[in-house]
């Protein structure tokens, strides 16, 4: 931990130290940036982005999300090289599966936006099933459409990747430093409050997940969205059952086998629950009973781990990115339901717009004030309801 007093001023400071706020950092050194100082109240990894289901892929059923995640899946293959360290991240495919005619439609309709921009993606036949997925059960199986280039990575080594070379790089990354406040003058953020202690800054970048509200609270803008909560599990291991990651639309679960065999996976909290990290025995016995349906071969295993997770999610469920369009200099990484997937093209986007005043048409739709605008993004291929 950087025991130094804190700077009276830095070029960009970043509020939020996990994927997303790293990946802005990281970026930002590539094109070039210097004094960087990440702010983040909480303790390493401490929030979303240690408590996720760390699977990625390309394709999704709308253009908008299709592109952004087409460039992130790009990113992920460079991130090892360019940051030095090795992130882990393994292509093993992901497969998208439908239960019910409903869902195989949309499938079927967001295979045709993904190969018309060039995802390879398919829709498997019962041989592919047979072969690709031979512990599902089959009699739930409505439809499966298939992404190779999808995969996991395991959020320790990424953080651990993107801390150590922005820490080599010279940012400043500060934990357990909660900010206080944030300083306008005019129309744009002039500065960061820590406590007494003022941060004179050309810019404000907030990727604080579930605190984004109240960061945009304190600078007197609003925020599209709500608080959300998920949880997850992992089971004892065994012996291989799963290849891809596996994401099952129609139960909102979504899952993969470790390289140790333990099957981990998470599933949505019914409704809009209150905000805590604490796990509750009816979503786990949810998530079991899908397990159970999907794979039988699981019944006798136990459970390692349950754990919670929260971050705050747009009214349309896709990301708000890009500067507030009531207050200059200050930016948003926020309204992420797939945020960890999605950090290396936020990251990419966000310090290209701020470094060279360039906002990349992947970025445009996402726009924070895109519902008095352009509109809501419609997006059938989440797994939420």
């Amino acid at each position: 931990m950087n025991m130094l007093p804190l700077p009276k001023r830095a070029s960009v400071v970043i509020i939020g130290g996990g994927v997303q706020g790293l990946s802005v950092a990281f970026n930002l050194v590539e094109q070039g940036q210097k004094d960087i100082l990440v702010l983040d109240a909480g303790y390493w990894q401490g929030g979303a982005s240690g408590r996720n289901g760390t699977l990625i892929r390309p394709g999704f059923a709308s253009v908008a999300w299709t592109e952004l995640f087409v460039l992130t899946v790009n990113e992920w293959r460079s991130w090892s090289r360019r940051l030095g360290e090795n992130v882990m991240f393994t292509q093993r495919g992901y497969s998208v599966v439908s239960e019910t005619e409903k869902s195989e439609a949309m499938l079927r309709e967001g295979l045709k936006v993904q190969q018309s921009l060039g995802v390879n993606s398919w829709m498997l036949s019962r041989r592919e099933i047979d072969d690709l997925l031979p512990a599902i059960n089959k009699s739930r199986v409505q439809a499966v459409q298939h992404q190779p280039d999808g995969g996991v990575a395991p959020h320790h080594a990424v953080m651990k990747g993107l801390l150590a070379f922005c820490q080599r790089n010279g940012v400043d990354v500060r934990y357990r430093t909660a900010i206080s406040g944030l300083e306008r003058t005019g129309s744009r953020v002039s500065a960061v409050l820590v406590g007494d202690h003022r941060i004179e800054a050309d810019c404000v970048v907030s990727c604080a997940g579930p605190n984004n509200p109240d960061i945009a609270a304190m600078a007197e803008v609003p925020l599209n969205g709500f608080g959300m909560r998920i949880e997850a599990m992992a089971l004892e291991p065994t012996r291989p059952l799963i290849k891809p990651a596996i994401a099952l639309i129609d139960s909102l679960a979504y899952f993969h086998q470790t390289s140790r065999g333990e099957v981990v996976g998470g599933t949505e909290v019914p409704e809009r629950p209150r905000m805590s990290l604490k796990v509750d025995l009816p979503v786990m016995a949810n998530m079991a009973k899908v397990y159970l349906e999907m794979f039988p071969q699981v019944g006798e295993v136990r459970i390692l781990r349950h754990w919670a997770g929260q971050f705050h999610a747009s009214t349309d469920y896709a990301p708000l990115m890009g500067e507030h369009p009531d207050l200059k200099d200050l930016w948003f990484s926020a309204g992420w339901s797939y945020g960890f997937a999605g950090a290396p093209a936020a990251g990419r986007l966000l310090a290209e717009a701020i470094a060279k005043g360039r906002i990349d048409h992947r970025m445009k739709p996402f726009a924070l004030d895109r519902f008095e605008t352009t509109g809501p993004i419609i997006e059938g291929g989440i797994v939420l309801a």
